[in-house]
């Protein structure tokens, strides 16, 4: 399941959650966001509910685009246990993305770590 985050329910759904989210912000008008989303979807399958897989739309949700100094699109960012992690500011495969997440996940260096 892909989740929308808006700046409304992020508190709820994002900052609250019990698990690690992934957010991709994007926009409608960007191609690489559009096809980020076949691998958010291949990778809420493959963890199931032990990630939450977001989309944030920048253009709607300015609040969230200057809370995570969006900059370039399509921008990743893992957030849990409070923290933010950046993960890719560009396109790349699911394989790619499923290897960084496991990697921060597991305990990995993620010197951009920093709070909500």
């Amino acid at each position: 399941m892909i989740y929308t985050i808006t700046d409304e329910n992020f508190d709820e759904e994002v900052a609250a959650s019990t698990v690690p989210c992934v957010l991709e912000f994007t926009a409608g008008w960007c191609d690489m966001c559009d096809a980020m989303v076949p691998a958010f979807e291949t990778l809420s399958e493959t963890f199931g509910d032990a990630v939450k897989f977001c989309l944030v739309n920048v253009d709607e949700q300015k609040g969230l685009r200057i809370k995570f100094a969006v900059a370039a699109l399509p921008y990743i960012v893992l957030v849990a246990d409070g923290m933010k992690t950046p993960l890719f500011d560009e396109l790349v495969t699911a394989e790619r993305l499923e290897e960084r997440i496991r990697f921060v996940l597991d305990g990995g260096n993620a010197p951009t770590t920093m709070p909500l």
